[in-house]
């Protein structure tokens, strides 16, 4: 049996100086004209049966977690499964994946790189950097409403003390009973009058870790270095990554309890 293409030119040969429409029998159109044998195609549009994938071979770049879950409750099977790598904070959900006892293409996947929340960036990224006193001052001032603990009336205080000491020579540091940082100074604008100033050295943050989620408790440190009269100042966030685990665990229990697809920790390759 001769093609579509063998037919229409066939046609085309014996057609005479008028335009001639041909119908195949899989249903395409051909307007033919005989000068050169010219062919066009004319298949009126949706007018041909479309020949579907038998399987779906697609990957979804999602954005959060609940986008996530809304995906894997409209493509699931019992085969699907999840795959959480920790390290990455990535989540992909394999909608087709093998069975115990059957092969799949494992080519349909929902994939979610769980985005950082801006303030777990910010925090995260200053976390053991010591800076010049005016800039810690500043930086605190700024990112207060993150801060739980100490009291925001103590902190704008202790920042204002900051900033007004920008002249000044520190002496020494020394540990009050109230576990806040006293630090001594010599001020010689005033006739080498001494000072003190004391600054907390336990806070206490309420950020997101991921965008999206709720706030979660981050305790850091005040970390210090007196250089030659000049006094540097720095946080030290306190298990950080174990925080930033424990919230990406928690993404992945409360995606296995809204799907009822199981989760394993890994990769795929």
């Amino acid at each position: 049996m001769t093609n579509e293409a063998q037919t229409v030119a066939e046609l085309a040969v014996r057609a005479t100086g008028v335009p001639t429409t041909v119908k195949t029998e899989s249903g395409r159109e051909f307007l033919v004209l005989p000068a050169g044998h010219t062919q066009h195609d004319v298949t009126p549009p949706n007018s041909l049966d479309v020949h579907r994938p038998k399987n779906i071979k697609q990957a979804v770049t999602l954005q959060n977690a609940d986008a996530l879950i809304e995906y894997l409750n409209r493509f699931k099977s019992t085969d699907s499964l999840l795959l959480a790598d920790i390290a990455q904070s990535r989540i992909v959900g394999a909608l087709d994946y093998h069975a115990p006892d059957k092969a799949a293409l494992v080519e349909h996947r929902a994939i979610l790189d769980l985005p950082y929340s801006e303030e777990w960036k910010i925090w995260t990224g200053i976390s053991g950097q010591l800076q010049p006193q005016l800039e810690f001052a500043r930086f605190i001032e700024e990112n207060a409403p993150d801060i739980k603990a100490p009291a925001a009336a103590d902190l704008i205080e202790a920042v204002r003390d900051l900033q007004a000491k920008r002249t000044v020579n520190f002496i020494k540091a020394v540990r009050t009973s109230s576990d806040n940082e006293n630090f001594e100074y010599t001020d010689n604008t005033e006739a080498r009058t001494k000072g003190e100033l004391e600054i907390p050295t336990r806070f206490l943050l309420s950020v997101p870790v991921y965008f999206g989620d709720p706030p979660v408790e981050v305790p850091a440190f005040l970390r210090w270095k007196l250089d030659d009269g000049n006094l540097k100042l720095g946080i030290k966030l306190h298990r950080a990554e174990h925080i930033r685990q424990a919230s990406f665990k928690l993404i992945v229990t409360d995606a296995v309890e809204k799907t009822g697809v199981l989760a394993v920790f890994g990769k795929l390759s």
